[in-house]
């Protein structure tokens, strides 16, 4: 019985650091794309108190800094801009990758994250943001 659970742990190990390595590999590849927006970011980044890792971690992980992206919508045209921000949203400001926009799904993020926070207040911050 120790042997499987030994196995699953280590399986399951494996699959984070494999999963961690693509998410590495896939922010590498964005870099070039996210340039693009890199004064943008910190300027939002700045004005929210935000880490601009952070907002460049989003936009590459939602869009690909752009790449997965048709004039701004997702391929289900659901969602849009390098954020992501789904039809729900009242109003979309600005155009799909511009700073309006990169602020709109920022704004978004502080929004939720003080969310969770208020309703968890003894988490620590990784576990708020996560």
């Amino acid at each position: 019985k120790m042997r499987v659970l030994y196995a699953r742990v280590y399986n399951s190990a494996l699959s984070y650091i494999a999963g961690l390595a693509m998410i590495r590999r896939t922010a590498e590849a964005d870099m070039v794309r996210l340039r693009k927006y890199e004064i943008p970011i910190k300027r939002v980044a700045r004005n929210l108190c935000l880490d601009p890792a952070l907002i460049a971690a989003i936009i590459s992980q939602e869009s690909r800094a752009g790449l997965l992206l048709d004039n701004g919508w997702d391929q289900e045209r659901h969602k849009y801009g390098l954020m992501q921000l789904g039809r729900q949203q009242q109003q979309s400001f600005g155009v799909w990758d511009s700073e309006e926009h990169i602020n709109q799904g920022s704004t978004n993020l502080v929004l939720a994250i003080n969310e969770v926070r208020a309703r968890h207040p003894t988490w620590s911050w990784d576990q708020q943001l996560r």
